[in-house]
């Protein structure tokens, strides 16, 4: 149950930080938070990743739905595996399901995180892509270090009267 109380916090944090910062700044556009390194620049998109699939909406809307049922289905396989590895799976499955909202409330993703130096700057993103990106990358790194197979079962315990 620890994925889905994390995908939970994550999509709260995500719908409540998407909808505040763009009542603050929608007259705006954005402001300066430290010195052009990080600033809140409102925006919307409509496609995956840096516009990729935009106007596409009923398959990227289809392409995370599955990919949500995914998610739940290994987050059932994964149910005794190690929390670090529960948890990352709720990131992944809380910022897909963040953005997901909005992609079916209005067609496009609200984006506000603006980050680079100078003209060099990373895609505008919001705290589910947060999310799904800390999530995978933990998610990756961990399964590429497994030694042995993540369990399916309950660990086994040995009754006290029977040890050793």
């Amino acid at each position: 149950m620890l994925y889905f109380t994390i995908a939970a916090l994550v999509v709260i944090l995500d719908q409540a930080s998407k909808r505040l910062v763009w009542a603050a700044f929608q007259n705006t556009g954005g402001t300066d938070l430290i010195d052009g390194v990080l600033r809140i620049r409102l925006s919307t998109n409509t496609g995956a990743v840096m516009g990729i699939l935009s106007e596409s909406r009923s398959i990227l809307i289809s392409i995370t739905i599955i990919s949500i049922i995914a998610l739940i289905y290994f987050s059932y396989r994964m149910r005794y595996a190690p929390m670090l590895k529960r948890a990352c799976l709720g990131l992944v499955l809380g910022g897909a399901f963040g953005n997901l909202i909005d992609r079916i409330a209005t067609g496009k993703v609200i984006d506000f995180i603006d980050m680079g130096i100078g003209s060099h700057r990373w895609p505008t993103y919001n705290v589910a892509d947060i999310a799904v990106t800390v999530g995978a990358v933990f998610l990756i790194v961990g399964f590429s270090f497994q030694r042995e197979p993540v369990p399916e079962g309950p660990p086994d315990e040995t009754p006290v009267d029977q040890a050793p």
